[in-house]
């Protein structure tokens, strides 16, 4: 039988064309990391595995001596860097469509990782980056390559409109000291606040009715029709991104067990185990990932107490939940109410 394509782990091959062209920046060879005839063609969506590229980056960073890397290859991206992919942000009518299409197509370029649209109370438009990637030290995406997939989303969001003030980056921590965290804030043109559990780039209000500086309705309307289609086929193969469609079909967590997961997806609970397996995690590990998402996302709604939020995760009672979350966040749920 072929092996199915792990679409959990891959990413687009533009990250690589990024970092050969900062190789070169820092006067290094680009071959020495990512060899064209080992990569690929640059407009061809042509996933990579994560691992393979992870070590071929960490070397890069670390032989250019240069902390910030990752930020400086993110000035790199243009509308042709991901294909379909960033020519279909570039030409969006304004940043509401920016937004949603890169929520709605982001497989494409980096499957372990994920984009979730969120409007806060106040009215603010939200990014979530969240990292779907098993937790284990040989696979799950590093600092570096968070803060790459992060500078890099900012600089095309900076670029297609032309600049955008009062954009914030939330984060849980800076991997790194203060002066570097100023020099990353003046080099993306946004504030970093630390403390939230989730990754977030935070809009001002109003931001998404912005019209793009890059916006073309023609060679948008062309580049949608690939982009679907590249996608559906990722998506076809992505085990991690069915279970998250299957656990949102859910009222409540508490009644749905691996055994159902594995039914639903016609597959015996055994190949269920060994194609996470081949991803570095189980069952239990995206079950507690995708808990930790909905709880926050349900914290943010407005008129939800914590009893509900307990039952709709599958929890027996609200200290058994405000027990996982401290686990998770470090914080009690009624820290984010």
């Amino acid at each position: 039988m072929p092996q199915i394509p792990c679409a959990s782990m891959s990413i687009h091959k533009g990250w690589c064309d990024m970092l050969q062209q900062t190789a070169v920046q820092f006067g290094l060879k680009p071959e020495d990391y990512f060899p064209d005839d080992e990569w690929g063609e640059r407009i061809h969506i042509h996933p990579a595995d994560l691992r393979a590229f992870g070590a071929k980056f960490n070397q890069l960073c670390q032989d250019s001596g240069e902390p910030l890397l990752p930020v400086f290859a993110a000035k790199h991206v243009s509308p042709l860097t991901f294909s379909c992919f960033s020519l279909a942000l570039w030409t969006a009518n304004n940043l509401n469509i920016f937004i949603q299409d890169a929520c709605q197509y982001c497989i494409l370029i980096g499957s372990p990782i994920r984009l979730k649209h969120h409007i806060t109370p106040q009215g603010n438009n939200e990014l979530w980056v969240i990292n779907h990637d098993p937790h284990n030290d040989k696979s799950k995406v590093s600092d570096l390559g968070f803060m790459m997939y992060i500078a890099t989303l900012i600089e095309m969001i900076q670029q297609a409109t032309g600049g955008m003030h009062n954009l914030v980056l939330k984060i849980s921590r800076w991997p790194f000291n203060s002066q570097l965290q100023h020099q990353f804030e003046q080099m993306m043109q946004c504030k970093i606040e630390i403390g939230s559990p989730i990754i977030k780039i935070n809009f001002p209000v109003g931001a998404e009715t912005l019209k793009l500086k890059s916006r073309d309705p023609d060679v948008y309307s062309a580049s949608v029709p690939p982009l679907r289609q590249a996608v559906s086929k990722l998506a076809q193969h992505d085990i991690i991104l069915h279970i998250y469609r299957l656990l949102d079909n859910e009222v409540n967590l508490q009644a749905l067990s691996r055994d159902k997961i594995a039914t639903q997806m016609l597959m015996s609970v055994r190949t269920l185990n060994r194609r996470l397996a081949a991803l570095g995690c189980c069952y239990r590990q995206v079950l507690e990932q995708y808990k930790l998402e909905k709880a926050l996302l349900l914290l943010s709604q407005p008129n939800i107490n914590l009893t509900d939020i307990a039952f709709r995760l599958g929890f027996a009672d609200l200290s058994s939940f405000s027990r996982a979350f401290k686990n998770w966040t470090g914080h009690s749920p009624t820290h984010f109410l």
